[in-house]
């Protein structure tokens, strides 16, 4: 693993003067809406080991998605408490497409200038990862929500047609967005195992975030990007926020038995006396995701080609109105 070094002003930075007031519970300035097994955890992971950034520890406060929405203040005291400088953020992936329909709404009249950081990925391997991820709940916690099904293939075979035939029936009596929004966000109640396959339709949903959060409040994130190369994406998100950039690309490494990308720490020590670490210190210096990450990312789970071609096919026009919606393309094979 290459080692990394960096150069640094031996005074102490900004961001740990001794002189900041008035530490208490504030309201998120920042909200990871999603979406499930695209990233999420990831992002605000790294974005944690930045000083001005903090975290509850309970990262996913379910606040908005509530059937009721509590007073706002039982939300402020779910949160870390902050300085003046510091920013609190919290991440609840399934905001962007699960009950109730008024989510955007609700955040946006409860927190006016809240950033939201919306991470997706390419559907397809997306369905299969949360899969696994329910298979495992089942494992764990005999979580029944797809025990019948014993491999990925199965359950494709079975809901497919099903979520097929109802988009089609949807369609025929209704073109509105907020009208088909409503009819995949039900599905929770009425076929909940089905949102392993409609969480991947991300046209069903953008355009009603869109009509509460613009480009400057909205950043949507390329998950396949993040997986590959996170460091960038961890820049590009300190801008958005509007924090200094002190997390950068040279700080995020893989781990030599994972292949996976983790954050490398480096301690004041460190950056001031120019500290060469043998390898394996420097791997005691990398701090990663949990084991229960990147379960479908190493290969050793792995779907059926033609499942997977089956499900590309069906997600392809829906991935192409998405990016129209949002003025971008991302390289989803």
């Amino acid at each position: 693993m290459e080692l990394l070094s960096r150069s640094c002003n031996a005074k102490k930075p900004f961001w740990r003067k001794a002189t900041w007031q008035n530490e208490k519970q504030r309201l998120p300035k920042v909200i990871g809406i999603g979406i499930k097994k695209c990233g999420t955890h990831g992002i605000i992971a790294f974005l944690n080991h930045h000083p001005l950034i903090r975290i509850p520890k309970q990262m996913e406060s379910f606040f908005f998605s509530l059937p009721k929405l509590p007073a706002l203040d039982s939300y402020r005291k779910k949160m870390p408490p902050t300085n003046d400088k510091q920013i609190a953020m919290e991440k609840t992936p399934i905001y962007f497409a699960f009950p109730p329909t008024n989510i955007p709404y609700r955040i946006k009249t409860s927190i006016p200038d809240v950033k939201l950081i919306l991470i997706v990925c390419d559907p397809t391997p997306r369905a299969f990862s949360d899969y696994v991820h329910e298979r495992i709940r089942y494992e764990l916690y005999n979580d029944r929500m797809i025990s019948k099904y014993e491999t990925f293939e199965q359950y494709v075979d079975e809901y497919l047609p099903k979520l097929q035939h109802s988009i089609t029936e949807w369609q025929k009596v209704s073109l509105l967005h907020s009208d088909l929004r409503e009819k995949f966000v039900n599905l929770v109640h009425t076929n909940h195992a089905s949102t392993l396959l409609s969480n991947g339709i991300y046209s069903a949903h953008i355009k009603q975030w869109q009509s509460f959060f613009n480009s400057s409040s909205l950043k949507v994130v390329d998950g396949n990007r993040f997986i590959k190369d996170p460091g960038p994406i961890i820049e590009e998100l300190q801008d958005f926020i509007g924090i200094p950039k002190v997390l950068l690309r040279e700080d995020f490494v893989r781990h030599p038995d994972t292949g996976l990308f983790c954050y490398r720490k480096f301690t004041i020590q460190h950056l001031q006396n120019h500290v060469n670490e043998s390898s394996s210190e420097s791997v005691k210096m990398l701090n990663c995701l949990g084991g229960g990450k990147g379960r479908t990312r190493t290969g050793k789970q792995k779907a059926n080609v033609e499942t997977l071609q089956k499900l590309r096919a069906f997600y392809r026009p829906f991935n192409q109105q998405f990016f129209t919606d949002i003025g971008e393309n991302f390289d989803w094979n």
